[in-house]
């Protein structure tokens, strides 16, 4: 277990871990594309009120949930205009599923314990960070460096952590 490494991170420690391993895999697979509009919305999750919220917002960025339906007009998206369904649409044209895995996980990572305490230090989410890696691995992509999110630890606020500006952390929204 890779993510052993975690288990004293809070979930929003481990989600900015995970957003972390997806910028890498976008950014190292597919350099020519602009993922700021993708990013933007995930990194939502490590400062915001409501995780269920941002939950549901994030999901219209995942290409399996994007692209359930044929065009914009067919999915009823609640959080993302005709211009950003354009964007994603063009963005994710030519991306292999690894990605779209490792977003989903993301958000599995949250819905996971929404509503309800953590318990044995969050085991399920470390076995999903597991998942990522594997992808990450499968990829022959370096993973983050796990101290750079140590200090945001599982002993506050019953395990989910302080909240953090977790964009300080992006390779894709730097500068």
């Amino acid at each position: 277990m890779k993510s052993e490494k975690l288990k004293q991170v809070s979930l929003l420690g481990r989600i900015a871990y995970a957003i972390m391993c997806a910028e890498k895999v976008a950014v190292e697979k597919y350099p020519n594309k602009d993922w700021k509009i993708v990013f933007e919305a995930f990194w939502k999750a490590c400062n915001c009120e409501a995780l269920d919220v941002w939950s549901w917002e994030v999901m219209e960025y995942i290409p399996k949930y994007l692209f359930e339906f044929n065009d914009y007009e067919s999915a009823d998206f609640e959080y993302i205009d005709k211009d950003k369904y354009l964007k994603l649409v063009e963005i994710y044209k030519g991306v292999d599923d690894s990605l779209n895995q490792i977003l989903l996980t993301i958000r599995n990572i949250e819905e996971e314990y929404a509503y309800s305490s953590i318990p044995e230090y969050g085991k399920i989410s470390l076995e999903y960070i597991d998942e990522i890696l594997a992808i990450l691995e499968k990829n022959n992509i370096q993973p983050p460096d796990p101290q750079l999110i140590a200090f945001s630890k599982f002993s506050e606020r019953d395990g989910w952590g302080e909240p953090f500006d977790g964009t300080k952390l992006s390779i894709v929204l730097k500068g």
